[in-house]
């Protein structure tokens, strides 16, 4: 059974389950399924599940490189798992060597068997304040570059074929992201953005905007965390929302970041083959999205085009969601520019719905983010981020709803 609930803001009450908040206009029709599941409308793409950010004892983590493959594989039974181990630490003899980065390829190209998994061999580019001069009194300081420091943070690099060695941070020829995203461009890698904490994420988003074709990605998480019975205020996808609302470009992924050896599907890719090939062609489109744990699968579209895409329109932008959780859904939010466009509470593990923005103007961006009712062990809802739709007003473009997917 389900209801509907259309633009005028009336419901029927007599097929009613759950509740609504509208925040903008628009024309609205929400249908949520009780009985069959959401599913993606067409086999253009399948959904495939991963961990984009694992650490090895090759670095400061648990486990082989191989252990970390077969847990991945085996026991967590994702479809594909990057490796990530840092390129360097705090201390000696903590770096990446060219036997270690030597051993990650291998062991990623004995793991991936095209169609059943796919291990990727790459790096976590570390990043540190000390490697600069002028770091503050007592502060240690490596003095590898002149100047005061800067905090890029770090950033996951990986690639789809074998390369001779890592883009170093604390090598001068790559020390900075624009520097780091041109070398990876010319091997067809990739590059995503780790764990951006809000306004602390400093200089992590100093690259131009030509080289966001390759650091394509930024892991997402909530805003507050709960943790061993503390509460920590990350501002996470505040982070993320301001570096978007600056005219950034970022999809959305997620990693375990696990130093035990145990990776867990934290990203959702819609790829046409389970190959690196086909993983990395999504990653580059931006066609994937984040979860804090649990599987939930979302299908977010703006006009037919896919999370990740840019949408030119000369009407009214149409949004239509699916979602299929592993638990009910107690919110689901639109957002738009940073801002709630939209707000449901359906309580149901099934929700479909299509609503028009008619509130729309020139260009926006646009994501979808989901909340489940069920909670990890430590107090946090399951969540789920859609990579957002960049969304322009163009007198050339197709009506809305003409596009070549449809629902």
């Amino acid at each position: 059974m389900g209801f509907s609930f259309s633009g005028n803001g009336t419901m029927d009450t007599d097929r009613a389950i759950g509740g609504f908040r509208q925040i903008a206009p628009g024309l609205l029709l929400i249908v949520f399924w009780g009985s069959r599941p959401a599913s993606l409308p067409a086999a253009e793409y399948r959904l495939f599940w991963g961990d984009v950010h694992t650490h090895t004892d090759l670095s400061d983590g648990k486990g082989t490189p191989g252990e970390v493959l077969a847990h991945a594989r085996d026991a967590a039974q994702l479809d594909f798992v990057i490796l990530t181990d840092h390129d360097f630490g705090n201390g000696p003899p903590w770096r990446m060597s060219q036997a270690a980065w030597n051993q990650i390829q291998d062991q990623a190209d004995q793991y991936t068997v095209n169609g059943k998994f796919a291990a990727i061999a790459g790096y976590e580019w570390t990043s540190q304040a000390k490697y600069w001069t002028d770091v503050g009194a007592g502060e240690p300081s490596e003095r590898l570059f002149p100047g005061p420091p800067k905090f890029y943070n770090h950033k996951n690099v990986y690639f789809p074929d074998r390369i001779k060695y890592i883009f170093s941070a604390k090598d001068p020829a790559y020390h900075t992201p624009d520097l780091l995203a041109e070398a990876v461009r010319k091997h067809g890698g990739l590059i995503h953005n780790n764990h951006p904490f809000g306004s602390d994420s400093g200089d992590q988003w100093d690259y131009s905007p030509q080289h966001s074709s390759v650091i394509a990605n930024t892991e997402m998480g909530p805003d507050v965390l709960h943790y061993k019975g503390n509460i920590y205020q990350l501002n996470w996808e505040q982070g993320v929302r301001e570096f978007l609302a600056r005219g950034g470009r970022t999809g959305f992924v997620g990693g375990t970041d696990t130093h035990v050896g145990k990776p867990a599907a934290r990203t959702a890719v819609l790829a046409e083959e389970l190959t690196r090939r086909a993983i990395f062609e999504a990653l580059r489109s931006r066609r994937n999205y984040a979860v804090s744990h649990a599987r939930i699968r979302l299908d977010f579209r703006i006009d037919g085009r896919w999370m990740g895409e840019q949408v030119v329109t000369r009407d009214k932008p149409e949004i239509a969601v699916s979602v299929t959780g592993t638990a009910p859904v107690a919110e689901l939010e639109i957002i738009r520019d940073g801002s709630v466009l939209y707000r449901a509470a359906p309580n149901a593990c099934e929700v479909e719905f299509r609503y028009r923005d008619d509130s729309f103007r020139q260009s926006s961006y646009y994501y979808l983010r989901v909340v489940q009712s069920d909670k990890d062990e430590h107090g946090n809802p399951s969540r789920a981020w859609s990579s957002p739709i960049w969304v322009s007003r163009g007198k050339g473009a197709p009506p809305s709803g003409t596009s070549r997917s449809s629902w």
